[in-house]
């Protein structure tokens, strides 16, 4: 099945990428809609970096493991890991218990939220990792 011939359009990566009869008729991102420096320095109404303290707030994290791999760039989000992306499947289970526990990735989006809260971006904890 190519859903590309089956249907006239389609909207993959969560709508960011737009295809009508097959031709790619538009795109857009989070780099492209906010900018690099907005990611770097302006995403909150004070003057921190989101992604340096965001590495910093992991680091400090006391957490059982980290593998790595902690800020994902992705179209449409960034996606943060407390323990890493580069973890197994079986260091994911045991963190998922831990955190039911500590409520870790709770709490860090939390203090995202609340340090840098631009009107055109929201923050969610993800189900599973």
């Amino acid at each position: 099945m190519d859903v590309l011939e089956d249907y006239d359009y389609v909207f993959s990566e969560n709508g960011l990428v737009a295809q009508k009869d097959g031709k790619l008729i538009g795109t857009q991102s989070l780099r492209s809609f906010l900018g690099d420096e907005k990611l770097k320095v302006e995403i909150s109404d004070h003057d921190h970096e989101f992604i340096n303290f965001t590495l910093h707030y992991v680091a400090d994290l006391e957490i059982p493991i980290k593998r790595g791999t902690f800020i994902e760039f992705r179209s449409g989000m960034l996606n943060v890991s407390p323990i890493g992306r580069n973890c197994s499947q079986e260091e994911r289970d045991d963190f998922q218990k831990y955190e039911k526990i500590h409520n870790i990735r709770g709490k860090m989006v939390e203090i995202l939220r609340e340090k840098f809260c631009p009107p055109d971006l929201f923050y969610w904890r993800g189900d599973k990792f």
